[in-house]
């Protein structure tokens, strides 16, 4: 990497603020005279611009309105869906090394040092293209009623949720471009449009469309949140007495002698042999797909940590199988997702519980009486076993 750099004029890469991006940006930034640029990519308001003094924002309330305040110019400032290049930046040097061969997807990955025992999704298509059509269907077909329903699970052909996460977390698809598509749906959006009085709200602030103002708090506010916390605190993410705020950490302690009803080994949470035919569905789901339902993932990850021996050890558990298998992993929105099942970005609730105690609460037996399961496990339920 540093010799190919080293014939360029300047390397120009993502800062994208997790996994292994950053150490090999700053890594690669050591090794090379070049000048190497990262450019802040992530989302549409700039996270340097949603930093708040040194502290990352630690709920929904305190980062929505650094949105909504930046939110007109870094719309101007949006990149272009065709970008101009000068014709004398475009290069017709041939590539400094061998182009893989990529008939044969299946005999390429297997050469390289990657988890062979992971089977490759077939039933989520990747790519741009794929990207694309999923947005297009989303909104012509699930943005209208998204504000009331995007909670029911379903199968993804029949319920509410976009099934954006992948296509973002690889780049497939932009956030700009997801933003600019959902507020034409408005017809001619422009940022005169946007409600000043509305600053910090969840609903008004865009359009007059709930549906339109919904989705795009979750994917803007809440993504932008969970980049801008990773930004700024990723190394906190080693361990929960780093991440957790003051409250969730004391209550876990209090109750971490607490006597569990069901404990499982990895190999059993792996294999999706609890007791719990919900959770096993969304396990399923999960290994096969690549993806979990939005609000069965924050159910997934609760059960986890109550059937567990200790909170660490739910965490553990948590990371390695949403890394594993999840397409979204590895992501700084997993990071966020995950502790907000230990009460990350969340507040104390009442009654005091076992195991959990003040931190929130969730049960499949309460999911069931509020949504209309049988349409999602028999989709679950159809789709193909790992061989």
């Amino acid at each position: 990497m540093a010799r190919l750099a080293g014939r360029a004029t300047v390397v120009v890469t993502d800062d994208f603020p997790c996994f292994v991006v950053p150490q090999q940006t700053e890594g690669l930034a050591k090794r090379t005279e070049t000048p190497v640029v990262a450019v802040d990519g992530n989302c549409l308001v700039p996270l340097a611009r949603l930093q708040a003094g040194s502290a990352a924002a630690s709920a929904a309330a305190h980062v929505r309105p650094r949105i909504h305040r930046e939110f007109a110019e870094a719309w101007e400032q949006r990149a272009r869906e065709v970008p101009r290049v000068a014709r004398g930046a475009r290069s017709t040097l041939e590539a400094p090394f061998p182009i893989a061969d990529l008939d044969d997807l299946d005999a390429l990955l297997s050469r390289l040092p990657v988890d062979q025992s992971v089977p490759a999704v077939r039933v989520t298509p990747g790519g741009s293209v794929a990207g694309q059509q999923r947005l297009a269907d989303f909104l012509s077909r699930r943005l209208a009623g998204y504000d009331d329903s995007r909670s029911e699970p379903a199968p993804p052909e029949a319920g509410h949720q976009s099934g954006l996460s992948p296509y973002l977390h690889f780049g497939h698809i932009s956030i700009e471009e997801v933003i600019e598509r959902t507020l034409a749906t408005t017809g001619r959006w422009t940022p005169r449009k946007l409600e000043p009085r509305m600053i910090g709200k969840r609903s008004g602030f865009y359009t007059r469309n709930v549906d339109v103002d919904a989705f795009l708090d979750e994917a803007v506010t809440w993504r932008d949140l969970g980049y801008q916390w990773h930004w700024s605190r990723r190394g906190d993410t080693a361990s929960l007495d780093r991440a957790l705020p003051a409250w969730a950490l004391k209550t876990l302690r209090h109750h971490a002698e607490d006597e569990r009803d069901y404990v499982y080994t990895a190999e059993e949470w792996e294999a999706g042999a609890t007791h719990d035919p919900l959770w096993n569905a969304a396990q399923r789901e999960l290994t096969v797909t690549g993806t979990i339902h939005n609000y069965l993932r924050m159910l997934w990850g609760k059960k986890i940590i109550e059937w567990s021996r200790t909170p660490e050890e739910a965490y553990r558990t948590l990371v390695h199988l949403n890394n594993k298998y999840a397409l979204d992993g590895r992501d700084p929105n997993s990071w966020s997702g995950i502790l907000w099942c230990f009460g990350l970005f969340d507040r104390p609730w009442a009654p005091e519980r076992a195991v959990l105690g003040r931190v929130r609460y969730m049960s499949s037996a309460n999911t069931a009486k509020k949504f209309r399961l049988g349409s999602y496990l028999a989709y679950v339920e159809r789709l193909p076993r790992p061989a």
